[in-house]
C-alpha cells in the first residue's frame, strides 16, 4: 500500500508579497552580520517569486538516484557517476534545452546538456569549484516553474558533499529520499529523514532496486512492513512509501509508475504546496540565523559563564539566575533591616520598659496610712509625751519615717523590683546576646529609698487627703524614674552588645551583597544576549507575518 499525504493551503498564496518579505528578513539578518542565513532567503525569495516547485532527491550513492531521475525524465541527463564538484546539486528543469555551471571564479559557464556532460566532469576535475549546475530539458514531465534537485549522497566522506546537501534543503518543496533495498536500516537514514520532518519536510521514501528481494527468504509484505516499523519506531511518519526496481520493470512489486504519478500530482499542486513549504522554510531560516546569533555570542556568554565559576555564594548555585535573584532579594532586606536593627531594638526594650512601669502599683492604703504618718510628723509643733517629749518626738519621727519606707520597700520589691530584673535580663537574648556582666550588672541594680528620698517630695501645704495622695503619687513617680534611668542605662549596655554585633554581621552581609550584585549583572547581560537572540526571531517572524 503506498502511503500519500496531499499538502494544500487553504487560501491562495500573494506570492510576489511573500518574496518581498523574504527579502525584508535577509535585509534584517544582513544588519546583524550573518554571513550565511540572508543569502539563502534571497534565494528562497526569488525561487517564491517565480512559485517555482523543487523535488530535492537524496539518499545513498548507491541507492541510483541519477538514474532514477533519468528514467522519470527520459533522457540520461545526469552521468551514472556524480559530477565532482565540490557542490555537487544538480538542478534539472523543464524549458529551453541548456547546461548552466555556476562557478566561483569564472562565473557562469554554458554547456550542451546532450554532448558535453564529460566536457563538465573535466572542467570540475581540473580545480574550478563548482558552486551550482543548471539544466534545462523540454518535453519532460517538468516545465520551467518545476525542477529536480539531485544531492550528493549523504554517506559521503567528503564533507563539503554533506554541506552541499544541507544548503539545498530550504530550497526542497519536497524531498524523495531513496535507499538501495539492502540498506534501509543504516542509521543515518533515521537520522536524515528524522531532521527533515522535524523542520516539516514532506518526504517520500523510496526503496530502490527491490528484485535484489529473495521471497523465500521473507515474504515482500513483510519486508514493507518491518520498513514502516522501523521508521515508527524513531517516530518518524513519511509521506508516502514507494518501492521500486528500474532493472526489473515488470516486478510484481515495482511501484514506480505510481511514484511518478505522484511526482506528477505534486508537480500539478504546485502553488498550493510552494505555499506552505516556503513559509516553513522561512521559519527553519529563522531558527538557523538566532543558531548565528547565538554562535556570535558564545565567545562572550562563556566568559560570563566563567565569570560565575570564579564567583561563590553560601548556599546557592551561582549559575542559576532565579537562585541569584532570590538570595540577592533577601540579603538586600536583611541589609534593609540590619540598618534598623539598633534603632527598633532601642524602642522596643523602651516601650516594654516603659509598660512595665505604668503598670506597677506602688502605692496602697497601707502606704497611704504610712505617709499621712509620716507627713504629720514632719509639721511644726509635733510633739509626743510631757516629760522627755523632745526624745519621745525624735523616736517617733524616726519610728513614722522607718515604717514609710518599709512599706515602700515591700511593694516596690514585690510590684516593681522583680519583674523589672525579669525584664531586662532577657533583653540579650531576644537578639541573640550573651553578656554574664550585663546580667550581673542587671540583678546587682538597687535604688535606694532613704529620708532624704522621702524629703524631697515633701511640700508645703496643709495635711488633707488629697495631699497625702498627691505625695504617695510622687513618691511613686519618684521610685519608677530611678527604675527608668537605671534601665535606660541597662538597655543601653545591650545597644551597644547590638551595634558590635549588627556590624560584624553587616560586613559579612556587605560582602555576600557584593558577591550576589555582581552575580546579578552577569546574569542580567546572559539574559540581555537571550533576549536580543529572542527579539532577533520574533522581529523576523513579524516580517513573515505582516511585513516590515
Amino acid at each position: 500500500m503506498v502511503l500519500v499525504q496531499t499538502h494544500i493551503m487553504e487560501r491562495a498564496t500573494d506570492f510576489a508579497l511573500l518574496a518581498d518579505r523574504l527579502e525584508q528578513m535577509a535585509s534584517s539578518m544582513e544588519k546583524e552580520k550573518d554571513e550565511v542565513t540572508p543569502g539563502k532567503l534571497l534565494q528562497l525569495a526569488a525561487k517564491t517569486r517565480e512559485v517555482e516547485l523543487n523535488i530535492a532527491f537524496c539518499g545513498h550513492f548507491s541507492a541510483g538516484k541519477s538514474t532514477m531521475i533519468n528514467t522519470l525524465l527520459g533522457v540520461n541527463l545526469l552521468p551514472s557517476n556524480p559530477i565532482p564538484t565540490s557542490a555537487n546539486v544538480v538542478k534539472i528543469r523543464g524549458g529551453e534545452k541548456a547546461a548552466r555551471v555556476y562557478t566561483h571564479h569564472n562565473g557562469v559557464l554554458t554547456f550542451d546538456p546532450d554532448t558535453e556532460m564529460e566536457k563538465l566532469k573535466q572542467f570540475a576535475v581540473d580545480g574550478d569549484t563548482v558552486e551550482w549546475v543548471e539544466v534545462s530539458y523540454p518535453g519532460t514531465l517538468l516545465h520551467e516553474q518545476a525542477s529536480l534537485l539531485d544531492t550528493p549522497g549523504i554517506d559521503s566522506t567528503d564533507a563539503a558533499h554533506k554541506i552541499a546537501t544541507e544548503s539545498a534543503l530550504h530550497l526542497a518543496d519536497v524531498v524523495i529520499y531513496m535507499m538501495d533495498y539492502n540498506h534501509v536500516q543504516a542509521e543515518e537514514n533515521f537520522n536524515f529523514t528524522k531532521t527533515l520532518k522535524d523542520r516539516g519536510k514532506p518526504v517520500y521514501l523510496v526503496v530502490n532496486m527491490i528484485d535484489k528481494h529473495i521471497d523465500f527468504e521473507l515474504d515482500f509484505d513483510s519486508y514493507k512492513e518491518s520498513v514502516e516499523e522501523a521508521f515508527a519506531t524513531w517516530n518518524i511518519v513519511p509521506d508516502g512509501i514507494f518501492y521500486t526496481s528500474l532493472a526489473e520493470p515488470d516486478h510484481e512489486e515495482n511501484q514506480y509508475e505510481a511514484f511518478r504519478s505522484m511526482l506528477t500530482q505534486l508537480i500539478d499542486n504546485r502553488e498550493q504546496l510552494v505555499s506552505k513549504t516556503v513559509r516553513d522554510a522561512a521559519e527553519h531560516l529563522i531558527e538557523e540565523h538566532v543558531l548565528v546569533l547565538k554562535r556570535e555570542n558564545a565567545e562572550k556568554r562563556q566568559g560570563l559563564e566563567n565569570e560565575l565559576d570564579g564567583l561563590h555564594a553560601a548556599d546557592i548555585d551561582s549559575h542559576d539566575g532565579r537562585q541569584v535573584t532570590e538570595a540577592l532579594q533577601a540579603a538586600e532586606a536583611a541589609a534593609s533591616e540590619l540598618t534598623g536593627r539598633v534603632d527598633q531594638a532601642r524602642k522596643h526594650m523602651e516601650k516594654e520598659l516603659g509598660v512595665l512601669l505604668d503598670n506597677a502599683r506602688l502605692t496602697y492604703y497601707s502606704t497611704n496610712e504610712a505617709a499621712e504618718q509620716y507627713l504629720e510628723s514632719r509639721k511644726p509643733g509635733f510633739k509626743m509625751g510631757l516629760f522627755f517629749a523632745g526624745k519621745k518626738t525624735e523616736e517617733e519621727r524616726q519610728r513614722r519615717l522607718e515604717a514609710l519606707l518599709a512599706d515602700l520597700r515591700e511593694k516596690t520589691e514585690g510590684n516593681l523590683d522583680f519583674h523589672f530584673k525579669e525584664l531586662l535580663s532577657k533583653f540579650p537574648e531576644k537578639f541573640e546576646l550573651r553578656d554574664d556582666a550585663y546580667h550581673t550588672a542587671v540583678y546587682a541594680t538597687k535604688i535606694e529609698m532613704n529620708a532624704d528620698f522621702l524629703a524631697s517630695r515633701v511640700k508645703d501645704g496643709a495635711s488633707t487627703r488629697e495631699y497625702v495622695m498627691n505625695y504617695c503619687s510622687d513618691l511613686s513617680n519618684g521610685i519608677k524614674a530611678e527604675y527608668r534611668r537605671a534601665g535606660m542605662g541597662l538597655i543601653e549596655q545591650v545597644v551597644s552588645m547590638l551595634k558590635r554585633k549588627t556590624e560584624v554581621e553587616g560586613a559579612q552581609l556587605q560582602e555576600r551583597l557584593r558577591v550576589l550584585r555582581e552575580l546579578a549583572q552577569i546574569h542580567a547581560q546572559l539574559q540581555q544576549l537571550a533576549k536580543t537572540e529572542q527579539a532577533a526571531g520574533e522581529r523576523l517572524q513579524a516580517i513573515l507575518r505582516e511585513g516590515a
